[in-house]
């Protein structure tokens, strides 16, 4: 999403387009609803702060038109909710989005905006504060979704399985220097020894999938690993629903990834 910004104008465009949404949806009375307890400022701030929040998905998904991703309070008629996606596509076309831009980015910007209709409506508290990212805080978070979980003290690693909604093992790591946390997933080489093979693969996987960061190299077991890194910020708060997406999608994109291993370098996860 982030390149889509840059390419149309930057945060400036992007508030253009946001406001111009705004104002279109309040002039449609059966859609003004929508973003009834939503201001235009909230729509942007948003955006701006919570877009790495939602990761690069596979060209095909953007060929169906965005879904509802909010909490079910908030949720309208699928037909009323068809008319406020083309009010966004018909937005995106005015502010000169090209045509093969703009299902993606109509996709991105509306899983944040469904997120934020969802913090407007939330009773409970939906989102930690950089101040509660802690490892007791992230062990508590998977173990709510009954994923089974443990934090090695040694590396600092959160320790996740790929369970209810992972598709693959996930490392998480708090960074409090660069108010980050980092999603890492793994593969090792079935030849202990051929990091050259690995590294053949990391250019492929970089184009496969464009949001994650490949390397290569030799872990302090000597084996040659494939390593994924994806990092979403903490400083504005984060979310617990998209942080849920985002660690669910990591894997599965990860996991993705790994079908460019077709000389099978690496050790493969089971699949069902």
């Amino acid at each position: 999403m982030q390149d889509l910004v840059e390419k149309y104008g930057g945060a400036v465009g992007l508030k253009k387009i946001l406001e111009e949404f705004a104002l279109r949806i309040s002039r449609e009375r059966g859609l003004m609803h929508y973003l009834f307890s939503v201001t235009p400022t909230q729509l942007i701030t948003d955006q701006l702060q919570l877009a790495h929040f939602i990761m690069r998905k596979p060209d095909i998904d953007y060929r169906s038109s965005p879904t509802q991703t909010a909490i079910r309070d908030v949720q309208i008629r699928p037909q009323v909710f068809e008319d406020v996606i083309k009010v966004l596509m018909m937005t995106l076309k005015d502010a000169k989005v090209h045509f093969n831009d703009a299902p993606r980015m109509a996709a991105h910007l509306m899983e944040v905006i469904e997120e934020t209709r969802s913090k407007a409506a939330d009773i409970k508290k939906s989102v930690y504060k950089p101040a509660e990212i802690t490892v007791d805080t992230l062990l508590a978070f998977f173990r709510t979704q009954s994923i089974p979980v443990h934090h090695d003290a040694v590396s600092g690693e959160i320790l996740a399985r790929p369970e209810y909604g992972l598709a693959y093992p996930l490392s998480t790591v708090i960074q409090p220097a660069s108010k980050t946390i980092r999603l890492l997933a793994r593969a090792q080489a079935i030849d202990a020894n051929n990091l050259k093979a690995v590294e053949a693969l990391v250019p492929i996987a970089s184009q496969k999938v464009p949001p994650i960061a490949f390397r290569a190299y030799t872990d302090a077991d000597g084996v040659a690993t494939l390593e994924g890194a994806y990092e979403v910020p903490t400083q504005y708060g984060v979310p617990k629903r998209l942080l849920q997406r985002v660690t669910n999608h990591f894997t599965w994109r990860f996991d993705e990834a790994l079908k460019a291993d077709v000389n099978e370098v690496l050790i493969q996860p089971e699949r069902d």
